[in-house]
Order: C-alpha cells, then structure tokens, then sequence
C-alpha cells in the first residue's frame, strides 16, 4: 500500500486480506464488499522456496483492482498496472504462469480428475470438474497446434 501512496495511487479501503489455502487456478483475487474491498492471495506464493517478487506482483495486481473503476482488467486497471511497472519494475498482466511468478511446480497441487491428450502434439492437459470440455474433448481444438484432445 506504501508503494503505491508514493506514487499517487489512490486505491480502495482494504478491508481484508487473508491467504487462500484452496485456490487452485488463481494466484490472488479482489472482491468488493460493503465498506470497501477484500483481498485473497494463493498460499502458494507464500512458500519460502517461491521468489518473494511473483508475491508482491500479485498483491499490487489485486490492490490495483480496488483502484476507481479497475474492478476488471480493461483501459483504466492496465494504466495503473503500467504506472506501477514505470515505478517498481513489476510487470502486472492478466494472467500469470507458475514460471511467471517464480512459483516452483512442485509447491502446487493441483489434482485433476480428468486429463485429455492432444491427438496431433500429444500435449497433456488436465481438467478438475466436469465441463463441455470433459464431456465431449473431441469437439474441442488445441490452440498451440490445430489438433483435437482425446480423453486418457
């Protein structure tokens, strides 16, 4: 929050901030509730093997979404990102890879339930709940090479 007072960013009133111990896909997330905004940070960024930086990335990431009309990732959320990376050098995106934000694949655990091969590049992706996708993969097209997923 200092860092961002230096600059000249006003952001929300910061009601809470507590760490998400379940989250499996998102490194962080910022709600609105009654009285200002509510902050949830992935605990894997907290381990200590993880760089520090992919953790501080991700809290200016959701502070900046408690910032005046930035509760989405257009026009007005994307300026303030690039003011924070003119000042401190962090790249705000998004979306972040695990490699992105320094986090070592071992720390996360994600179990998937269903997993699907790409008949064409033989990549393997992994799904947690059911979907259009789980149910019917075969109508569905790899976008890295064109193919189309078979279930495992």
């Amino acid at each position: 929050m200092d860092m961002l007072d230096s600059i000249g960013i006003k952001y929300g009133n910061i009601i809470d901030c507590t760490v998400n111990t379940r989250a499996q896909k998102r490194w962080g997330q910022c709600r609105k509730v009654p009285g200002g905004y509510t902050i949830n940070i992935n605990a894997v960024l907290l381990d200590e093997q993880n760089s520090e930086d992919g953790l501080m990335n991700t809290i200016l990431h959701e502070l900046a979404h408690s910032v005046d009309g930035c509760m989405n990732h257009g026009a007005n959320w994307k300026a303030v990102a690039s003011r924070i990376y003119s000042a401190y050098g962090y790249e705000i995106k998004r979306t972040d890879s695990a490699e992105d934000k320094g986090v070592i694949e071992s720390t996360r655990q994600i179990e998937y339930k269903y997993q699907f091969r790409c008949e064409k590049c033989g990549k393997v992706i992994g799904r947690a709940r059911a979907s259009r996708f789980t149910r019917n993969p075969e109508r569905f097209i790899h976008t890295g090479c064109g193919g189309h997923f078979q279930k495992i």
